[in-house]
């Protein structure tokens, strides 16, 4: 018999049942914490920067809560982007989640 593992994928879902948070998004907004840049984090993670933005955006607005802040750079480029700390602490509990699924999955296998 082949060995078999469980896998579950978590996200997040505000009151309306709408799905706000979940790897692709934590990813990001770490992302955005490193490099302090949407553009950058983007380019890590081999997304384009317009649907980095409507990842973000869409999340807000599902939230009605700021993820990060952004600080346009005008003509001459340098903007930049700061995760608040009510972003800080969502990727903080999706972790943490995340983790404690992991746990529990692996006491199954």
């Amino acid at each position: 018999m082949s060995l078999l593992n469980y896998r579950a994928k978590l996200w997040m879902v505000n009151g309306n049942g709408e799905a706000v948070f979940g790897d692709g998004i934590a990813d990001l907004i770490e992302s955005v914490d490193k490099f302090h840049s949407i553009l950058e984090a983007a380019k890590h993670l081999n997304m384009s920067y317009r649907y980095a933005l409507h990842r973000i955006t869409l999340a807000e607005k599902r939230l009605g809560e700021p993820l990060i802040i952004r600080v346009r750079g005008g003509a001459n480029g340098g903007g930049s982007s700061e995760v608040t700390s009510y972003g800080k602490d969502l990727v903080c509990r999706y972790r943490k989640a995340q983790s404690g699924v992991g746990s529990f999955l692996e006491v199954l296998s």
